[in-house]
Parts: structure tokens; sequence; C-alpha cells
């Protein structure tokens, strides 16, 4: 009942929102695509101010959006969670979320489309764009010290979550001994340096300065649960699909693009990080960067889409993966 109560809170807010903007007209915003004086679609991108993002920027710089018709403006919240409803309203045609945010979003039956991926874990632990991490005085050497830990999450029932989870089912420890508390990434280190959680779950650009006070890194999240496994997409509004294809296929081309061109480029993916997103350039060449995928065969989908019911934050898996996409080539 307890589980089913949060799954209500968390997505509550995002469903009645979608209601009301339905019943007013919304779902999706205009029809009407926006263009520049140059005959650029407007389009507005929201996402997180997470290092996976940054490939947005280099998009812009690298004239790879406008090559493909595209006047790009990104807009950040504080989590892919909070994307949704902007996606869904037309604040933002296009928008990030991890694949968790997204699959639950779909299950309380919002009108979400899923566009292209945007990034990928790697797997090797200790190149991994997310970590699990602990004090180094803590007791905590090894994942199996973590049984019975309270672990910092940005959102609960998502995908920190999910991720360590699995970790604990493939290394035969017991996750339901686990405790969360949601935290902003950026309160996660005060908490865990006064001693209110045993462990904090960060993305970059948030676990470098971690790992250079001391602090070890337990779990490489991504790399030991998903490895190499899309983890996100880019997603819009059915609406906006169906009113707007060439301009949905023109972004899912792009960001192929993008994507390709920011594997093939990590130091310049590093440089406008910094001057774009504002991360610290004394740190930007020990930064991880995710893997940036162009290709998905939708296995991963379908495995998160399994391990999301098998741990309760979603009752069923989707009846039809394929219908989940925007493009369908």
């Amino acid at each position: 009942m307890l589980k089913q109560l949060s799954k209500i809170a968390r997505w509550g807010a995002v469903a009645s929102a979608a209601a009301l903007l339905t019943a007013c007209g919304g779902g999706g915003g205009s029809s009407e695509s926006a263009t520049t004086e140059g005959g650029l679609v407007k389009v507005n991108v929201g996402t997180i101010p997470a290092i996976l993002s940054a490939p947005l920027f280099v998009g812009i710089e690298e004239g790879i959006f406008e090559k493909h018709g595209l006047d790009v403006t990104v807009n950040f919240a504080d989590g892919g969670a909070a994307v949704i409803p902007s996606v869904l309203s037309g604040e933002n045609q296009f928008g990030y979320s991890n694949i968790v945010s997204q699959l639950a979003a779909i299950d309380q039956g919002l009108p979400l489309r899923l566009v292209q991926p945007a990034w990928a874990p790697h797997s090797e632990p200790d190149e991994d764009d997310h970590g699990v991490l602990v004090l180094p005085d803590s007791g905590i050497n090894e994942p199996k010290d973590l049984e019975g830990a309270n672990i910092a999450v940005n959102t609960l029932q998502n995908i920190g979550e999910v991720e360590i989870r699995r970790v604990f089912d493939k290394q035969g420890l017991n996750h339901e001994t686990l405790t969360w508390t949601q935290l902003p990434f950026s309160d996660m280190g005060e908490a865990l340096a006064r001693g209110d959680v045993d462990a904090i779950w960060v993305s970059e650009p948030h676990r470098t300065p971690g790992l250079n006070k001391g602090w070890k890194q337990i779990i490489g999240p991504g790399a030991e649960s998903f490895p190499e496994q899309v983890s996100g997409y880019y997603s819009t509004s059915q609406s906006y699909a169906e009113s707007n294809p060439d301009v949905v296929k023109s972004f899912r081309d792009a960001m192929i693009e993008v994507n390709t061109f920011a594997e093939a480029n990590p130091a310049r993916v590093g440089e406008v990080a910094v001057a774009e997103m504002g991360i610290d350039a004394a740190i930007i060449d020990q930064v991880n960067f995710p893997k940036f995928p162009t290709e998905d065969d939708g296995q991963a989908l379908r495995d998160y889409g399994a391990a999301v019911v098998q741990y309760g934050i979603i009752d069923e898996e989707p009846a039809d993966y394929d219908a989940l996409f925007a493009v369908k080539d």
C-alpha cells in the first residue's frame, strides 16, 4: 500500500497537470511551429544540468541543429521527471528524461513519445558518469557493506534506486534492506558529511569533486547494472509528433549527428560544458562522460521495463514497446 501511495504521490501531479492541459486544449501545445526570419523552426529542449546534456550545446555551437533546420533553445530543470510536464504542455517541444521517469509517465497514461537516445553508461565502473560514494572512514568498502544503508538519490523510486537494486541483485545482496532519502545533487555532499545518509548516488559533474575530497566510489551504478545500454531519451508529446512529424524527424536526425560528433570529440564536449553549463574548468579533464549512442535496438527499453515492474515502480510493462517511439523507420 505504501509503495502504491508513493507512486501516486510522485506521478499524480504530473498526471493532474496533463489532464488540466488537455481540458484546456493543451496536451502538446500549439500544432503550429514557430520559425525564425531565416526559416529555422524554433524548438525548446528541456533537460537537466548534468554532463549528459552537454551535447545539446555542442549541437548548437557546431551548427548541427541549424543544418537540420532547427533553432534550439535549451531550458534546464532540476530533474528529468520535471521535464515531462513541460513537454506535454508544449513549453518544451522536446525534453530529456531518464528511461525510468519516461516509463513511469507512460504507465500513468501520459501521451509521451520517445525520439532519440540521449546517453548510456560505460561498462567499467571507474568510467561511469554516476557513482555511489561514501566517506573514507565510513567502514563501507564494498557493495555488501551497503546492506542496511540509507542512500541519497535525487528522486525517489527512479533510476538511482533501479540501478542500485539491480547491482544488489546481481551480487546476491538484499536490496530490501536499503532505505532512501531524496535530496538535490547539490545538497548530497553536506548530508553525507553530516552523517544524515550513509552513501550518495550522484552524476557528473558532482561525482568528480566528491572523489577529489577523498570519498570512495563503492558502485559504478550504471556500468554495473545496465552497461552500455540506453538509459534516457529525448521525448516529445504525441500531439506534437502527430502535428509536426518533419520537425520531430529533423530533431532525431540532428541528435544522431550530435551524438556522433560528441563521441568522437570529447575535448570539445568538455569545452562547451565549461562555457555553456558553468562546469568547473579545473575538473573537466577528470569528469567522466557517458556514452552518446546513435543507434537503439530497443532492448534496453525492454530490460528497464522489466526492472521497473520488478521493483514496483510501474504495475506492468507496455503492451507494445515499438509504439512508444515518435519516429518509426
